[in-house]
């Protein structure tokens, strides 16, 4: 029985194939786990239990994710005021720039967190007791909405507040709902509202999916070529 030997050649080609149809399965699986990210980006669902600050995040630690878009609760006294100018505030169906009233709370422990009391006022309102805070916190931001000028935040970045103060700071901020004294009084501001922030993922869902079908459709027709070639040649024969 005659053994046909394979020569270095084929070999050589079938394993560059096997080699570039791996890397076309691996983009593939790249782009289904993107469209995993964009599906479940638009069906987040955060706890509705307030939950004490300190229990979901530490000071001078990175917000954890889980902590994004939880309603928190934390006591303090405020001991420093900004403005944040250019503020997207949800209004209705759409959004309008309004500029923000930002504090800082300082809480127990030497630490501090920025927290958005409402659309700010001409009259500054003085609150030198300590204060409960309940709100939603938030990632902070990465892009500046305005220009630097005076006492006033370009964005709500608790990084951008560290020249001012020696607390230890948490990231993100809170945009408070509700505000009490110690006696259970509340205190006024003119609120904004704090919706839950949905992350985006860039790209849509299908269009993941397209580029799925795509790579693995040129994985599969890599590792065809070698037999599609051996087959014409036979025809040709």
């Amino acid at each position: 029985m005659r053994i046909r030997r394979i020569s270095r050649s084929t070999i050589s080609k079938a394993v560059v194939a096997l080699l570039i149809a791996l890397v076309f399965v691996e983009l593939g699986i790249w782009q289904l786990h993107r469209a995993q990210d964009v599906n479940k980006a638009g069906k987040i669902t955060v706890s509705k239990d307030v939950a004490k600050l300190e229990d979901i995040s530490s000071a001078g630690a990175n917000l954890p994710p889980s902590a994004a878009n939880r309603m928190v609760e934390m006591s303090g006294r405020y001991v420093k005021a900004f403005s944040a100018p250019n503020q997207l505030v949800v209004r209705g169906n759409g959004t309008t720039p309004a500029t923000l009233e930002v504090r800082l709370l300082k809480i127990s422990g030497d630490r501090g967190i920025l927290v958005v009391r409402g659309i700010e006022n001409t009259k500054f309102q003085t609150l030198t007791e300590d204060v409960k805070v309940v709100g939603r916190i938030y990632p902070r931001q990465t892009s500046d909405k305005s220009q630097p000028s005076g006492n006033s935040l370009t964005r709500l970045d608790p990084g951008l507040v560290t020249g001012v103060t020696k607390l230890s700071l948490y990231d993100g901020y809170v945009i408070a709902q509700l505000e009490s004294t110690t006696y259970g009084l509340g205190i006024r501001a003119n609120r904004i509202p704090a919706p839950i922030q949905i992350s985006k993922v860039a790209g849509y869902y299908w269009q993941h999916i397209t580029y799925v079908f795509i790579w693995w459709l040129l994985a599969l027709l890599v590792l065809s070529a070698p037999f599609y070639n051996r087959l014409r040649d036979k025809m040709g024969a």
